[in-house]
């Protein structure tokens, strides 16, 4: 049996913002820090086996945090959708600054790409791709996986056999953390948004 820990990294600025900032590399809020203390006094009580993490700050953080003073693994296969020119603004800038894209973007979600960024159907390839490595070289243990909500939409997806057009089934919350057991593939839902 392997048990998968979702965590969604703290809190940021930008989400209190309102911003996609996919790519972009910020750190956590006073807020987030806190939300990763108390996700460090939780995973004290927890057994695993391995943490791996997005590389980007916010979800690092969150895991030092966590997992201090052992080592993560990070990987940027883990990273959130890339959203181009749209990064820092809001949804309603966006809108307006970007009409022609967004309209395309809002009509098919999983090729359309925003402004230089990146297509929903690319970034669940390579996070699909990831998770297989991943569950491989650590079958039958326990893998606590940091990233950002999109990306952890796409795994929980994808371990339940659902597919991109379900992500939005799924929403993580900050500092939070949800637990999928995977056995002979077979996948359950034992636990989402827990503290």
């Amino acid at each position: 049996m392997t048990m998968v820990y979702l965590v969604r990294h703290g809190e940021t600025d930008y989400n209190k913002m309102g911003c996609y900032y996919g790519w972009t590399d910020c750190s956590l809020a006073q807020s987030g820090i806190e939300q990763s203390q108390a996700l460090r006094k939780v995973f004290e009580n927890i057994h695993y086996d391995v943490m791996v993490s997005s590389d980007l700050k916010r979800a690092v953080e969150t895991a030092n945090i966590i997992n201090s003073p052992n080592k993560i693994l990070t990987d940027k296969r883990l990273r959130e959708l890339n959203f181009g020119q749209w990064e820092g603004k809001s949804y309603e800038e966006i809108a307006v600054e970007y009409t022609e894209h967004w309209n395309l973007w809002i009509e098919d979600f999983e090729n359309a790409t925003p402004t230089d960024g990146e297509s929903l159907a690319g970034m669940y390839n390579r996070i699909c791709d990831y998770m297989d490595e991943i569950l491989s070289l650590y079958k039958n243990k326990s893998i606590v996986i940091v990233s950002h909500n999109g990306s952890l939409r796409i795994i929980a997806a994808y371990l339940l056999g659902l597919g991109l057009e379900k992500i939005w089934s799924f929403s993580f919350d900050h500092g939070k953390y949800s637990l999928l057991e995977m056995n002979e593939g077979h996948c359950t839902i034992k636990g989402i948004n827990n503290i």
